[in-house]
């Protein structure tokens, strides 16, 4: 039991831990009709203008937090790896 609390403990203050990233979806611009297009051209080219700065972030958000995703998993075999030998020195009574 002293092993789960020591465990528990490591994995809630683990130095390095990392926090994911929410990555905010882009939206893009709704349908028209040509003549609302046609009179409101500027304000229609600044939204799509928008969609794909803001859409464009959105894929680099995403491709940091995999990366962030995958070091963690890496470091968390090693984690386990460590437990998985450690614990198999441990007696049934401990």
């Amino acid at each position: 039991m002293k092993q789960l609390s020591i465990l528990a403990l490591m994995t809630v203050v683990s130095p390095g831990t990392a926090f994911a990233e929410w990555c905010d979806p882009p939206i893009a611009p709704a349908p028209t009709t040509p003549e609302l297009a046609h009179d409101f051209r500027d304000e229609f080219k600044d939204e799509f203008d928008r969609y794909f700065r803001d859409a464009s972030r959105y894929t680099a958000c995403l491709d940091a937090e995999r990366v962030r995703v995958f070091h963690e998993m890496q470091v968390t075999t090693q984690r386990y790896e460590r437990f998985l030998n450690d614990s198999a020195k441990w007696s049934p009574s401990e």
